[in-house]
C-alpha cells in the first residue's frame, strides 16, 4: 500500500512539473532541440518560425577505449581512445566553430565549420547575410622569453545565402575581431583587441580603421578592450571603458558617417555592463557599482555590488533603479512595446536562478520575475518580443512584449 502511494505521489509531481514546464511561464517547444549535434550545446541559436540557425563554439568530441567486464568491476579508468584526447593543449587546439541551421523538429545540418577557439557572428534581419569572426591560438607553442601573450590566427567569413556558400574575406590574421556590430549587410563596425575599430561600407570588401576614444588603451596591454560596445536603433556605435584615474566610466558615441568618437557622458564609480538606445537616441544603461571586479584588492571583491539602470537623454543623467545586490545584472533590452527588460541572475541561491525584470513606465517601477535555474542558452528577440531558454535538452518560449 506504502509503495502504491509513493508511486501515486511521483506520478503527481510529474504532473505538475509537467504543467509548470509548458503551460506556465514557459511554453515547451521541443523536447530534443539540437540534442543529436556532438558534443551538446544549443550554441547562439536564433529562431524564426519553425527555422532554426546557430553559431555554436564546441570542444571536439572524447572517445574512449572499450572495458572488459573485469575492469568495469575493479572500476579502472576510462581510457581516451586517441593520445591527443588526454592533452588539454592539444583538445584546445581542435575546437571550432560551427553554423548549424534547419527546422525545430528536424535534425539541423551543418553549413559551415571552422576550427576556432573564439567566434562572433552577425546575422541579418532576413537571415540571407552571416558574417563571422574566428580565433584561433596554437596552444601547444611555448612563449618566448618576455612574451605574455600567445599570437592568435583571425579569419573573417561572410556568406549571403543562409550559409550555404561561404567567402573568406581579405583580413590581417594578427587583428583580432571581438565583435561585429552592424546597422545591415553593408554597413558595420568590427572592433578588436587594443582596442581598435574598423568601417565598412561595402559589405566588407574594404575596411577603415577609426580612431578610438583618448584613454582607452593601455599601453602595457596590448589586448585591452572596452567594457562595453553596442549599436542602438539609432545607428549610433557606443564605446564605454572605465577610467581608473577619475572613477568614472567614459561612454562615447559615433554617429554613421563621422570618423571620430565624441564622449557623450560619464557614470561616476560603475562599470557598463549594457547599453540599449532607441531611435529618439533615448539611451539607457546597465551598470554594476564600483571598479572593475579585477581591478580591485581581493579584500573587496566580495563586497556588495548592485546592478543600476540609468537613462542619458543628450542633456542629463538620470538614476533609475538600484537592484538589491544578489540581482546581477548582464543585458538590457528594449521591448517592441517600449518597455525595459533587464536580464539577469539571482546570486543568492545555491546553482544561481535567471531572472528578468521589466518596467514599461521608463524604468520607474519594475516586476522581477524569477525564470528558474540558469539555462544552458538563450536568447530575447527585440523584434517579436519572444524570449527563448533551453534547459537539458529541452527548448522553451514565454512573450516579453
Amino acid at each position: 500500500m506504502a509503495r502504491r502511494w509513493v508511486v501515486i505521489s511521483l506520478l503527481l509531481l510529474l504532473a505538475v512539473g509537467y504543467v509548470v514546464g509548458s503551460s506556465g511561464m514557459w511554453d515547451r517547444v521541443s523536447n530534443d532541440f539540437m540534442k543529436k549535434d556532438k558534443p551538446y550545446g544549443p550554441g547562439d541559436f536564433r529562431i524564426r518560425g519553425k527555422n532554426v540557425i546557430s553559431m555554436k563554439l564546441a570542444k571536439p568530441e572524447l572517445m574512449f577505449k572499450p572495458r572488459s567486464a573485469e575492469e568495469i568491476e575493479a572500476n579502472v579508468s576510462l581510457e581516451v581512445s586517441e593520445a591527443w584526447m588526454a592533452n588539454p593543449s592539444e583538445r584546445a587546439n581542435r575546437r571550432t566553430v560551427r553554423i548549424l541551421a534547419g527546422e525545430l523538429d528536424s535534425l539541423l545540418s551543418l553549413r559551415f565549420e571552422e576550427t576556432a577557439q573564439q567566434a562572433d557572428w552577425w546575422l541579418s534581419p532576413n537571415w540571407d547575410t552571416i558574417y563571422l569572426a574566428t580565433g584561433w591560438t596554437d596552444r601547444t607553442q611555448e612563449s618566448l622569453p618576455g612574451q605574455r601573450y600567445l599570437p592568435q590566427l583571425t579569419q573573417l567569413f561572410k556568406s549571403t545565402d543562409q550559409g550555404q556558400e561561404w567567402e573568406k574575406l581579405r583580413w590581417p590574421e594578427d587583428q583580432n575581431i571581438t565583435f561585429l556590430r552592424f546597422i545591415d549587410p553593408q554597413r558595420g563596425y568590427l572592433i578588436g583587441w587594443g582596442p581598435r575599430v574598423w568601417r565598412t561600407r561595402d559589405g566588407g570588401d574594404h575596411w577603415d580603421e577609426l580612431p578610438v576614444p583618448e584613454g582607452s588603451r593601455d599601453p602595457e596591454n596590448p589586448r585591452q578592450q572596452f567594457d562595453l560596445v553596442a549599436l542602438g536603433q539609432d545607428h549610433v556605435l557606443r564605446m564605454a571603458f572605465y577610467d581608473h584615474a577619475a572613477d568614472v566610466s567614459r561612454i562615447y558615441a559615433l554617429s554613421w558617417g563621422e570618423d571620430i568618437p565624441q564622449q557623450a557622458f560619464t557614470i561616476p564609480g560603475h562599470v557598463v555592463m549594457d547599453i540599449a538606445a532607441n531611435t529618439e537616441s533615448n539611451v539607457y544603461v546597465l551598470a554594476t557599482q564600483g571598479a572593475p571586479y579585477f581591478s580591485l584588492p581581493s579584500e573587496e571583491r566580495d563586497a556588495p555590488r548592485p546592478s543600476v539602470v540609468w537613462r542619458w537623454n543628450d542633456d542629463s543623467l538620470d538614476k533609475l533603479h538600484e537592484f538589491l545586490p544578489e540581482l546581477k545584472g548582464y543585458a538590457l533590452y528594449l521591448t517592441p512595446s517600449g518597455g525595459l527588460l533587464f536580464d539577469g541572475v539571482n546570486e543568492s541561491t545555491l546553482l544561481g536562478n535567471d531572472v528578468v525584470a521589466v518596467s514599461y513606465d521608463g524604468g520607474g517601477s519594475w516586476k522581477i520575475q524569477n525564470e528558474g535555474r540558469s539555462a544552458q542558452g538563450g536568447y530575447y528577440d527585440v523584434q517579436t518580443g519572444t524570449r527563448w531558454r533551453v534547459r537539458g535538452y529541452s527548448l522553451y518560449q514565454r512573450e516579453i512584449p
